[in-house]
């Protein structure tokens, strides 16, 4: 019985070879159906080349109502499964395509995604999330240079210290500089003088 719905589901899914899918793809696959998704929606995950934890993240934005569109954005192989999940998170927390699309790139590993992802959600700008949306960064820096923006930090002075040969600890004094009332000019002094 098992075999004959397999073969049936295989046919619809216009799948050549069950044996291509492992166990917990196949799993994958079931759920999806099991949880109301359209044979469309299951079709976009029901790929041998997506391993099941990957499979999992799509069927998961599907479930959580996310449009054909959104779950495309990461319904890639290029992502991973944790990438996969901080592109689903951004969209399931009411982010826009645009701010989504700003991280949804494989050359952010899963901690840079967050903390451009948590930088929307601080409710900072495009243009302030893009200071530190750069691959060069690691996730510390742009941790450090969102929460700069996220202290009331102008951009002019977020950009003296935004650089990614600055390590955390000497933006850290920078910020500090900053928020005890130094001005732009002092503290590039005080960085000449000690760096």
């Amino acid at each position: 019985m098992r075999t004959e719905i397999v073969n049936k589901l295989m046919e619809l899914l216009e799948l050549n070879d069950i044996n291509e899918f492992n166990d917990d793809q196949l799993s994958e696959i079931f759920l999806g159906f099991e949880h109301g998704l359209t044979m469309e929606q299951v079709k976009v995950y029901a790929k041998s080349e997506f391993n099941a934890r990957q499979m999992k993240q799509i069927r998961l934005g599907f479930e959580y109502g996310l449009t054909m569109e959104q779950v495309k954005v990461y319904a890639k192989l290029e992502f991973n499964a944790e990438q996969m999940e901080q592109i689903y998170l951004g969209f399931a927390s009411g982010l826009t395509m645009s701010q989504v699309k700003v991280y949804a790139k494989a050359k952010f590993n899963v901690k840079q995604m967050i903390q451009i992802r948590v930088g929307f959600l601080n409710r900072l700008t495009m243009n302030q999330v893009k200071v530190y949306a750069k691959p060069e960064f690691n996730a510390e820096q742009m941790r450090q240079i969102r929460l700069g923006f996220v202290s009331g930090l102008t951009m002019n002075q977020v950009k003296v210290y935004a650089k990614p040969e600055f390590n955390i600890e000497q933006m850290v004094q920078v910020q500090i500089l900053f928020e005890r009332g130094f001005t732009i000019e002092e503290v590039l002094e005080f960085i000449s003088v000690y760096n």
